[in-house]
């Protein structure tokens, strides 16, 4: 008699556990964070880029503000990137016109320079998004009371 009973709690005692697949905490985990995958991010089964996360900041104030750096530090490194290419186009013209190489030096060591900045930027662009990524996936699964 005692081991039935004792079979029977253990029952009840585990199945309790295989109930927690529709907890609301795992749903939203599953179906409502974002996280990168590849050049874009994943929302449960949708796909967004870059420019379609803006939108899923409102929850998330601090969220919202790093996104918003993130926009900024991508902006000023493509800015910084074109500036370069454009460096390295007027490198290879003033040699092919007229050979001048002290301002073809000049021009290739503003295109690295520039090179260099446009990676710091896109960098420091990667660094705000996770961060505003993991602020506004805290904020959707642990909310302030």
């Amino acid at each position: 008699m005692k081991f039935s009973i004792f079979f029977f709690l253990s029952f009840l005692a585990t199945s309790s556990l295989y109930s927690q697949n529709t907890d609301s905490l795992k749903y939203k985990y599953t179906n409502q964070t974002i996280y990168r995958y590849g050049s874009s991010f994943m929302k449960g089964t949708e796909r967004l880029n870059f420019g379609q996360l803006r939108n899923e900041f409102a929850m998330s104030e601090m969220g919202l503000a790093a996104y918003d750096n993130a926009r900024k530090y991508k902006t000023t490194s493509i800015v910084f990137r074109l500036a370069s290419i454009a460096a390295g186009i007027a490198t290879i013209a003033i040699i092919s016109k007229d050979g001048n190489r002290s301002t073809a030096y000049v021009l290739l060591g503003s295109q690295f320079v520039l090179g260099l900045g446009g990676g710091r930027f896109s960098m420091l662009s990667a660094q705000s998004l996770d961060k505003a990524l993991w602020q506004r996936n805290k904020d959707l699964l642990f909310p302030a009371r």
